[in-house]
């Protein structure tokens, strides 16, 4: 099957005008591809108002709070969306269904809060292409071999829409914003950046993972692995955008990121650059507990890394359980 993925993010969808726009987008689209897939977030900022109606409940922090409570709630964002959005669709005159995560067939872990995804099973996807209906799903989520619903965590939209693409064998990928794609530097930073219009894998990856807002660095991974086509898009101008995919790496600099609210966490004692124990035990324990080392810099008398603020007490905590001995 031809199929087309697009993702639109929750700047895009914010309001009844803004899902207005993506509807026209949606059905200008519609009319030179037979198969189309949708994949939407949460409107504006309902995920973290979501977020904060759970904290008036309850105490967030807590270790009594039920993450599988609180993937169930925040997945009801996703699903407004999607809801709202076909509406529209069918009543426009265009065929449309909307799928959640477990409809659409995402399988993933039951880590909730931030699963992987395991599977996936189009069939009813598939099916509602096969009937010539737009299938609009929920970004964001899924559902584990029991039946529950999980959240994919940061990015998880983009990870969906890319994970969709590659199982569906899309010929690409295009994901909206309220930009024209990636630019040299953030425009709110230096107002002259210029839009990049193609980028490696590689190269995206690692501005992804410093601080690059547009994609998220495990969906570019997974694209990357099966060789899809990334397109980042403005769904309110007619930009071209930005492309990446496989291309030849120049020896230019692209782009200057900023990665905000970091931690430096430092590691004391004597020749520790020498010893492997300490280092693996570092390596071994932010891949255990999912943790994204930005810097790691080694001296005889110290290891510097930087993480992110929100886990770094975490994983500071782990690390002294692990590293600290009795002398």
């Amino acid at each position: 099957m031809n199929i087309l993925v697009q993702k639109y993010g929750g700047s895009s969808l914010k309001n009844k005008e803004c899902l207005e726009t993506v509807c026209n987008n949606i059905a200008k689209t519609k009319e030179n591809i037979d198969n189309l897939v949708v994949i939407v977030s949460a409107q504006g900022n309902t995920t973290n108002e979501l977020i904060s109606k759970a904290e008036e409940y309850t105490n967030l922090n807590s270790n009594k709070v039920s993450k599988k409570d609180l993937d169930f709630l925040l997945s009801t964002g996703e699903m407004q969306t999607a809801a709202l959005l076909s509406l529209m669709l069918n009543s426009k005159g265009y065929e449309s269904v909307c799928l959640n995560g477990s409809q659409a067939g995402i399988i993933t872990s039951s880590d909730y809060s931030n699963a992987k995804i395991l599977n996936i099973i189009p069939d009813n996807i598939i099916s509602n292409l096969n009937e010539g209906k737009i299938v609009i799903v929920t970004g964001f989520q899924g559902v584990d071999r029991l039946g529950n619903i999980t959240t994919l965590g940061r990015g998880g939209s983009d990870l969906s829409a890319v994970a969709l693409s590659c199982n569906l064998k899309a010929q690409k990928c295009e994901i909206y914003s309220d930009i024209d794609g990636i630019f040299t530097c953030d425009p709110k930073v230096i107002p002259n950046a210029k839009l990049i219009h193609s980028l490696s894998y590689n190269e995206m990856i690692e501005a992804a993972s410093n601080g690059a807002k547009v994609l998220h660095s495990r969906s570019v991974n997974m694209a990357k692995k099966y060789k899809l086509k990334v397109i980042s898009k403005n769904t309110f101008s007619n930009s071209s955008g930005s492309i990446v995919e496989e291309t030849s790496e120049s020896l230019n600099v692209k782009m200057i990121t900023q990665k905000k609210n970091l931690s430096k966490i430092c590691l004391i004692g004597s020749m520790l650059n020498t010893n492997i124990d300490v280092i693996t035990t570092i390596y071994d324990t932010a891949k255990q507990m999912d943790i994204h080392i930005y810097m790691i810099a080694l001296n005889e008398l110290s290891i510097n890394i930087l993480v992110e603020n929100e886990i770094a007490d975490a994983f500071i905590q782990e690390l002294h359980n692990r590293l600290i001995k009795e002398e």
